[in-house]
This record gives structure tokens, sequence and C-alpha cells, in this order.
């Protein structure tokens, strides 16, 4: 991946009727992988490290979903939740909640707060379940 200073917002070409993905994950390996999944799977995949690059991308890639971490860099995922949900156009965007970060109740009242779509806990989830769930979104 290119450093991100000089490209924050890493597209993958899909095909143009393909969904978009954004994934918004510090942790490069497991963006990577899931990168890889969902390409595999047909979509058009972006990517962001912080929340701020997150909120950058939302606006030039329009993605159909979002995967966001909630520990991040510069703005963490709660913060680029509350801020989608702020606009009008981005209320029902499904987003997807990765994290490790907190305890089920914590996530959950995240979820239930910023109305994400659903969240797992990245240790117990595999890479075809949150494909899954996506596909369930869009």
């Amino acid at each position: 991946m290119a450093d991100t200073d000089q490209n924050p917002i890493p597209v993958t070409p899909g095909n143009s009727s393909a969904k978009k993905v954004l994934i918004v994950e510090d942790e490069k390996p497991l963006a990577d992988a899931l990168e890889m999944k969902l390409k595999h799977e047909g979509f058009t995949v972006a990517r962001a490290t912080n929340g701020q690059e997150g909120l950058t991308a939302v606006l030039s890639f329009s993605p159909d979903v979002i995967l966001l971490d909630l520990m991040m860099p510069v703005m963490d995922g709660k913060t680029m939740l509350r801020k989608l949900r702020d606009l009008p156009q981005f209320k029902t965007l499904p987003i997807i909640v990765l994290t490790n970060a907190g305890t089920v109740d914590n996530i959950r009242e995240t979820q239930t707060f910023y109305n994400a779509s659903e969240f797992f806990i990245k240790s117990n989830v595999s890479l075809e379940a949150i494909v899954t769930k996506i596909k369930e979104l869009v």
C-alpha cells in the first residue's frame, strides 16, 4: 500500500456495478486480509487508516457499507461514526463496527447510540462472517 500521506484513500478497482466497501482500520494485516477477501468476493474496496481519512473517503468514494474500527489514531471510530450520523445523507449508511476494545456492553451501547448496523469482536469473527453480514446489508 502507498504511503497514506501521499494517497490516503487507496481504492482497489472492481466491477463498476460492484458494491463498494470502505475499510477504516489501522491494523494493516487485518485491513489487508479484509481487502483481499472482499476483492475476491467481487467488491470494490477503499481503505483509510483513521477516522479523519475515513470521513474524507466516505465523501469521495460513496461506499455502500463501512467496516469501522473503534480504536485508531488521529480520529477514533466513535467520533467518525458520530460525525457521519450527524449528516442526513449518512444516517442509514450501513456501518459494521470491528473492534477488540471495550466490553460487549460498551460496544453494544456504541452500536445503539450511534446506530451502527452491526458489531463484531475482531478476535472472535471470521472473514467469512464479515462478508456474509456485508452481503446482508447491501
